[in-house]
């Protein structure tokens, strides 16, 4: 099964990795740019679309994968070893979690890139999202809160889903806030989150993780700094709501299982850097009674500039920041009561650090003149 998660990945890549230079070319033809601005890093024009090379190599993977089941489930084999067209029944049976998906990531892709067009209000966005994530709860999958059967259960489930949902999609709309950002994490993020996904048995999530991480991967090429295209509201968005989703059809923890009970946080922990970005930001711009959707330069990877570190430097240390959660992750598999414990303060513990740096950037940047 690894080399049908690897097929995946370079799947996506590939498609994403090829479509990028057609699609810069048109964003320039049709003027659909980024222009420079106070609170813009770039001094010319940038092109966007880079999102829409994400989601059609995400998706067009992802389609192909799921025609390919269901032509084994209905005896074309493709000369395919029994080991592993026995998959193939388990992920038509997931054809409707991933149509629902898709469908939802399209609406949400749509949503963003009319945004970065005509820019929407903060509200209009916020409601669509809303609406999506609460069509995915009602027709596919929530969260678990530990107990089951009864209304009040559904009712808090879904309704912890769809705030998930909404607040991991608007994380990654967030981070994409300086070059590199969004693709390496996604891609970082996909990377533990798969790993975890085969260690677990969770094989059609691994293979939908493969394909969103080689898109990001594919993206990524063309965005390290100095970026030549943008992925856009609509990719950030489309990547977040992707990841989002898939972590709600993840099985961490069940009942009576082999997993431990700590296994639930695995999500937070992989997500920590985008979450802590995202919480860091809010709460400043709250402080500072601001717009919390305006946007500022009081993100983790701007106070590391402010700190000295170049663009790529800055991007490499929240990669690096984002390995770290994601083999912090890994050990909670691993571990008992104690050292999920220990890895868990470990965290706190950096993430305070963090926030120390963070605290030192932004008062040098603004005793800057």
């Amino acid at each position: 099964m690894i080399w049908i998660l690897l097929l995946s990945a370079i799947s996506a890549f590939a498609a994403t990795a090829l479509s990028l230079p057609t699609v810069i070319r048109l964003a320039r033809r049709f003027g659909f740019l980024d222009q420079p601005g106070p609170r813009k890093s770039h001094a010319i024009p940038m092109p966007y679309g880079g999102g829409i090379a994400v989601a059609a190599g995400c998706l067009l993977t992802l389609a192909g994968g799921l025609a390919g089941a269901w032509f084994i489930e209905h005896g074309t084999t493709f000369g395919l070893p029994p080991e592993v067209t026995k998959y193939a029944r388990g992920a038509v049976s997931k054809a409707q979690d991933l149509l629902l998906l898709g469908g939802g990531a399209l609406v949400i892709l749509l949503l963003g890139t009319v945004d970065d067009r005509r820019k929407l209000g903060p509200r209009t966005k916020l409601l669509v999202e809303t609406l999506v994530a609460t069509g995915f709860v009602i027709g596919s999958e929530r969260l678990s809160l530990f107990w089951e059967g009864s209304f009040a259960a559904d009712l808090a489930g879904g309704a912890v889903t769809v705030l998930w949902i909404v607040g991991v999609t608007n994380a990654f709309n967030l981070l994409d806030h300086m070059d590199g950002l969004t693709g390496g994490v996604a891609f970082l993020v996909c990377l533990f989150l798969a790993i975890i996904a085969v260690v677990t048995g969770q094989w059609f999530v691994a293979a939908a993780l493969a394909a969103l991480g080689g898109a990001a991967l594919g993206f990524l090429i063309f965005n390290f700094p100095p970026a030549r295209v943008y992925i856009g509201d609509g990719g950030s968005l489309f990547t977040g709501f992707v990841l989002s989703t898939l972590t709600v059809t993840f099985t961490f923890y069940e009942s009576g299982g082999t997993r431990p009970p700590w296994a639930w946080a695995i999500p937070l922990v992989v997500l920590a850097v985008p979450l802590y970005d995202t919480a860091s930001v809010v709460i400043t711009r709250l402080r500072n009674h601001r717009p919390i959707f305006e946007g500022d330069q009081n993100h983790v990877a701007h106070r590391l500039l402010a700190l000295g570190m170049g663009p790529r430097a800055a991007a490499l240390t929240v990669y690096a920041m984002t390995a770290m959660t994601g083999l912090a992750a890994i050990l909670l598999l691993q571990v008992n009561a104690l050292g999920a414990g220990i890895v868990l303060a470990q965290l706190v513990l950096t993430f305070g650090i963090i926030a120390l740096l963070d605290r030192t950037g932004r008062k040098r940047d603004d005793r800057t003149p």
